[in-house]
């Protein structure tokens, strides 16, 4: 992330000294790799945008190669268009103060610290952003409150929330080009019409990897909508920041040379699979909701995304009133999601969550 310093042309001189001593703490700051950058970079896929606002569309993939007699025309197939998802990005800005006095009295770490800070808060508005928009998307939740601002879209691209029990196909599953009636394709020609999908459920983790086993496997068979299967393959296990039982669970089962809760001399055949994340700004009131995340299907699928419409943009000038020195940080951020398969929550309270037995 890279942050932009605009100093005012009126600055007096000693503020322009003093600016530029603040300057370069802040670009050190924004330098440096931290919590927050890091927990964007393993949840999100990051990207710039130079619009107001983003809109992706997914395309299903052709289905199979058809057996073709000698001297015959090959299979005609189609590509399917897929749900669609506008994300708009939203504006964020803040103030700090130099005051004059803190120069009189010659207190730097002060300023210097008033200066960093702008650039952290930032950092963990943006983390936080995410973070909510990825845990509050649950159920009947499409919109959500953030900064101030209320009705922030944090729904599918499938117009359900990111996090349901009965997401649907776009289109049917794919029928042999050869029954494909003339004039196009029509509802009933194709069977499954209303299949639904979960990735929302109440089951708990566990104290053994039995639940995980089985989430995983669930993400493996969902399919795109055309119906084909994914085979995606769950690498990440996101838990809340306020759950230390949960969490010492969680690395036992993944990390444990042996099965964990057994006394047979099996191996744990979780163990080297799974990254933990530790999203310290998810903190549920009640339960131990975790999600499950395929870090290559997030890729693949493109299905979080975070753009940096603006990236941190910093101006300073004075007030000639009180003969402090104003920093303002403007930035631009668009959070939303344009494909669910790639994560799934398990552990939730939501009265509509999907409970295995």
């Amino acid at each position: 992330m890279a942050v932009i310093i605009r100093n005012s042309t009126v600055n007096g001189d000693m503020w322009n000294e003093w600016a530029t001593l603040l300057n370069a703490a802040i670009m050190d700051s924004d330098a440096q790799q931290n919590n927050y950058d890091d927990l964007v970079n393993a949840l999100a896929n990051v990207q710039k945008s130079k619009r107001w606002g983003e809109k992706s569309t997914t395309i299903g993939g052709l289905g199979d190669y058809m057996v073709k007699d000698e001297g015959t025309d090959a299979a005609k197939d189609y590509f399917a268009e897929g749900y669609s998802k506008f994300i708009e990005h939203i504006t964020f800005s803040k103030s700090v103060f130099i005051s004059k006095e803190m120069v009189d009295d010659n207190q730097i770490a002060e300023m210097k610290s008033r200066a960093i800070n702008l650039v952290q808060s930032y950092k963990r508005t943006r983390a936080k952003l995410l973070s909510e928009a990825l845990t509050k998307s649950i159920g009947s939740t499409k919109t959500m409150t953030f900064g101030g601002k209320s009705g922030i879209d944090i729904g599918g691209a499938d117009n359900l929330a990111l996090f349901n029990s009965a997401h649907t196909l776009k289109n049917s599953p794919r029928a042999l080009a050869s029954t494909l009636p003339v004039g196009g394709i029509t509802g009933d020609v194709l069977p499954n019409v209303c299949e639904t999908q979960s990735n929302l459920f109440s089951n708990a983790f566990g104290s053994n990897s039995t639940m995980l086993n089985r989430l995983a496997n669930i993400m493996r068979n969902f399919k795109d909508d055309g119906g084909e299967v994914l085979g995606l393959e769950a690498d990440t296990v996101v838990i809340p920041g306020n759950r230390p039982a949960l969490e010492d669970m969680v690395k036992k089962i993944i990390g444990s040379d042996g099965e964990v809760g057994s006394n047979n001399n099996d191996i744990n055949t979780q163990r080297g699979k799974w990254k933990l994340v530790v999203d310290y700004l998810w903190t549920p009131a009640s339960g131990d909701p975790y999600i499950i995340m395929s870090s290559q299907a997030n890729k693949d699928l493109l299905g979080t995304r975070l753009y940096d419409r603006t990236p941190l943009d910093v101006e300073n000038e004075i007030k000639t009133e009180s003969r402090n020195l104003v920093y303002n940080g403007f930035a631009r951020i668009g959070v939303g999601f344009t494909n669910w398969r790639h994560v799934l929550m398990g552990g939730s309270t939501d009265a509509s969550a999907t409970t295995l037995t």
